[in-house]
């Protein structure tokens, strides 16, 4: 992979971070400075990111966006 194609991947990754980030303040009230949230998108895989970004849709609070995880 090139330079290039990673930048380009670390900037969906976090793309993906800052859409769940908003959803999850915007849904649930908790803020994006929370440090748990902040550090569990930070470690996420692409796939787990896509996950998470489903689940809160249905996700009755925070939590049951990350179970399992």
């Amino acid at each position: 992979m090139t330079i290039a194609e990673q930048w380009k991947q670390d900037g969906r990754i976090e793309g993906r971070q800052a859409i769940i980030q908003r959803q999850i303040t915007k849904r649930f009230g908790k803020s994006i400075t929370d440090m748990d949230v902040q550090e569990r998108l930070r470690k996420a895989t692409p796939e787990q990111l896509d996950l998470w970004a489903e689940r809160i849709l249905d996700a009755k609070n925070v939590d049951e966006v990350f179970k399992d995880n």
